[in-house]
């Protein structure tokens, strides 16, 4: 068990991420973010591209969940390159989060031993099912998360986060993070009832867009619109 493992045990890790053209998107906007989750009491944060990630390590001391997002047809694809990686760790980063899903350019066996062996760095695999779980996991990441539930084509698709797909991975011995739709405190309490290691919150603290939009969908004007 490495130092960061232990720090993020129990804990909440926050998401600080924004995408392009979100008025949030600026390195010293997500290092601001990433502040208030430190004072929050987040036991790491998540953040997404170099710039970010360097931008975060100097604002604050938790431990960095480093990504590189690379658009798709469908969806971000989850740092699918290793120079990717390979710039994530220069950045800074303390775990890097890889793409686990059969889409990488490398198997998810030989992407994780190259980032143990090169980068010397653990490694957080996000997946959609609990083959591709079962699989990082023997592969020897050291984290599996439920991020790309509901995501991709051959997972559910629900509104909600996938805690089966938690508890399934936590049954097995899996060292698994709930990423993914978690919400509110209930969802919180009943993925780590459910067996997670970690709980990553991304949108519901730090989108205000999203907060926004979800709120006043509910006014009387909201209502109207979507009609």
């Amino acid at each position: 068990m490495t130092p960061v493992l232990d720090a993020i045990a129990g804990g909440l890790v926050v998401s600080c991420q924004a995408p392009l053209g979100h008025p949030l998107r600026e390195p010293s906007v997500i290092a601001r973010l990433a502040e208030c989750a430190a004072l929050g009491g987040a036991a790491a944060v998540r953040v997404n591209d170099p710039d970010d990630v360097r931008a975060v390590k100097a604002a604050v001391g938790l431990p960095v969940i480093a990504l590189h997002k690379v658009r798709a047809d469908d969806r971000d694809l989850i740092t699918p390159r290793w120079d990717l990686a390979a710039a994530l760790a220069t950045a800074g980063a303390d775990v890097i989060a890889v793409e686990a899903t059969g889409r990488a350019e490398l198997p998810v066996a030989a992407f994780v031993a190259r980032i143990q062996a090169e980068l010397g760095l653990p490694v957080m695999a996000d997946v959609a099912t609990f083959e591709q779980g079962a699989a990082a996991w023997s592969a020897g990441a050291e984290l599996v998360a439920s991020t790309l539930s509901g995501y991709t084509m051959d997972s559910p698709q629900q509104t909600e986060p996938d805690l089966d797909l938690v508890a399934a991975l936590a049954a097995a011995g899996v060292r698994t993070v709930a990423e993914g739709r978690l919400a509110t405190p209930d969802h919180v309490r009943t993925a780590f009832a459910s067996g997670a290691y970690a709980v990553v919150v991304g949108t519901a603290v730090t989108d205000p867009v999203a907060l926004t939009r979800g709120l006043a969908a509910a006014t009387p004007a909201g209502l109207r619109v979507s009609r």
